[in-house]
């Protein structure tokens, strides 16, 4: 993967998640009043190793359904077992060729469909394996702690996927570098892209001053162009991109903001000695080892996403903020960006310690795919329930230090 800028290394992982799909299983939870008949059709869908947004567009391509009539509470896990619901109005129905990897049930219809407000929240069951037996003693001490302590309620790994080489859309744009952030989405990519997308973005990338003149292959990437050639303008190219794609940029970018800041409350409030870092994958997230009552009292419940039109509730909150825009370079009034871009940031609360519910641990026992019968390496099987917009890795990651 070619880097625009010079990347951090990374850790070795030590002990193994998602090595089979069913390491993996997620469930939402959710009410619906279902009905004989209404409006929407609800269904039940079980799948195994499929991406959500893919299978929105399996399901609408092979059922003649536009894909924006398909309702989903939230996208979930590709290398897992995921259990979620989905609504389409009751003028389609969905008959699918059979499928290994997909159920999907029909439960009856409901009055409205499905959006990401309607969940409460997610039932995980992840095994981890790998585990060394030395390192048993301090995971099961950890586990003590989880529910009546809780963790710090990051936004986690899986939420930056629009993250390429480390660069965030979004920075650009409250900065009006257009045409940066334009050329990150032109020429930025990862291993999972096929091998023809990659070799034309690398194309453009060391094209980049004839930017205008070349021929370009992909539909997509081509109607970037086709805007800048015809407006001279790398704003106009830029709000080409896809709308989906935009708002992603923008929550990426405003939830890694947030996680900087968490981290920062956390070293104001809880003594430097019982804090340590954990890498993830644009950086790094701040633990504790234990917190003291009156550490946990000295913690606001949340802490607020940044707008440009945020009035600050303490001086706590300012000048939390305020250390954060100046390493940044930029203005809180930077980020108001909605007439020149169509996206825009708000201002919203999220809880600062996230406390998982019906947490469970599993005895150990002789991890089958990879002790190769020396029986000294071990999985754990950890299960609890989380709100909605949680992560069950920044639960996982407390426990095993990954």
């Amino acid at each position: 993967m070619r880097i625009l800028k010079k990347g951090k290394k990374y850790l070795q992982c030590m002990v193994k998640y998602k090595q089979v799909p069913e390491d993996f299983i997620v469930s939402e939870i959710n009410e619906f009043e279902i009905k004989k008949n209404g409006d929407y059709r609800l269904y039940s869908i079980e799948k195994k190793s499929i991406e959500s947004l893919f299978l929105i567009s399996f399901i609408g391509k092979t059922c003649n359904i536009p894909s924006k009539d398909i309702g989903i509470a939230g996208l979930k896990d590709k290398h897992a077992i995921t259990k979620q619901y989905l609504t389409i109005p009751r003028k389609y129905e969905i008959n699918l060729p059979d499928e290994k990897n997909i159920i999907i049930t029909f439960i009856g219809f409901v009055d409205k469909p499905i959006t990401s407000g309607d969940l409460i929240g997610n039932e995980f069951q992840i095994t981890v394996r790998d585990i060394k037996k030395g390192e048993l003693d301090g995971i099961y001490q950890k586990a003590e702690t989880i529910a009546s302590l809780g963790v710090p309620n990051y936004y986690d790994s899986q939420r930056f996927g629009s993250v390429i080489c480390g660069e965030f859309i979004a920075m650009y744009l409250i900065k009006k570098d257009y045409e940066f952030a334009v050329k990150i989405f032109m020429t930025a990519s990862t291993r999972h892209e096929q091998q023809n997308l990659i070799a034309e973005k690398n194309f453009i990338y060391e094209h980049w001053k004839d930017f205008g003149k070349l021929t370009i292959g992909n539909p997509e990437l081509s109607k970037i162009q086709d805007e800048y050639k015809k407006t001279g303008e790398f704003l106009f190219a830029y709000k080409r991109i896809p709308e989906k794609l935009r708002d992603l940029y923008i929550s990426a970018y405003q939830s890694y903001i947030w996680n900087e800041n968490l981290k920062q409350l956390l070293w104001k409030c809880i003594d430097k000695k019982r804090l340590y870092s954990i890498k993830y994958n644009i950086g790094s997230l701040t633990y504790f080892k234990s917190v003291s009552s009156d550490e946990l009292s000295k913690l606001p419940k949340y802490f607020r996403t940044i707008s440009h039109n945020m009035e600050f509730e303490n001086e706590l909150e300012k000048e939390i903020i305020e250390k954060f825009l100046i390493k940044e370079g930029i203005l809180l009034s930077d980020f108001n960006i909605h007439k020149a871009t169509g996206n825009f940031f708000k201002t919203l609360s999220r809880d600062v310690l996230l406390f998982p519910t019906n947490f469970s641990i599993s005895e150990p026992e002789v991890d089958e795919l990879n002790d190769f019968g020396k029986n000294n390496l071990f999985k754990i099987q950890v299960s609890f329930t989380l709100p909605k917009g949680s992560y069950a890795t920044v639960v996982t990651k407390r426990l095993f230090n990954q």
